[in-house]
């Protein structure tokens, strides 16, 4: 008959394995390569992101975008060499270069697109540093 204790032993023996000493970079490596994947993926998908919000973009802005940016810029140049004139002026020369007697949307708009920006940027940065 076997022995009960010699079975349970040799059972324990083998049930414990034994560290390697690269057992650590073993393990770094592994985790590396399962970051990597998700470092791609997470900026696959903020770069579409990224596409797709300058899409919506220019679907609201409308079809003549460039032109509008080219009138601004000419605008401003054009308000910058004249130095008298005052904020509500202004404000109403660059509506009438875009041609809306108002904005097709709020100011609070546009605060909220300047606020969702720095956030994108905030997250682009950590995951950069992240990266590093």
């Amino acid at each position: 008959m076997a022995d009960q204790s010699f079975d349970a032993d040799l059972t324990r023996l083998f049930a414990e394995h034994r560290a390697f000493p690269d057992s650590v970079l073993f393990a770094r490596r592994v985790e590396e390569k399962l970051n990597r994947g998700w470092s791609v993926r997470r900026g696959l998908i903020g770069v579409l992101g990224l596409g797709g919000g300058l899409a919506a973009v220019v679907q609201v802005a409308g079809p003549s975008l460039a032109e509008r940016i080219f009138a601004v810029t000419q605008a401003s140049v054009n308000v910058a060499q004249k130095s008298a004139v005052s904020a509500p002026q202004l404000a109403g020369s660059l509506l009438q270069v875009f041609g809306f007697r108002t904005l097709p949307f709020g100011g609070e708009v546009v605060w909220l697109v300047g606020g969702l920006l720095a956030v994108a940027a905030a997250f682009l940065a950590t995951r950069l540093v992240e990266e590093i």
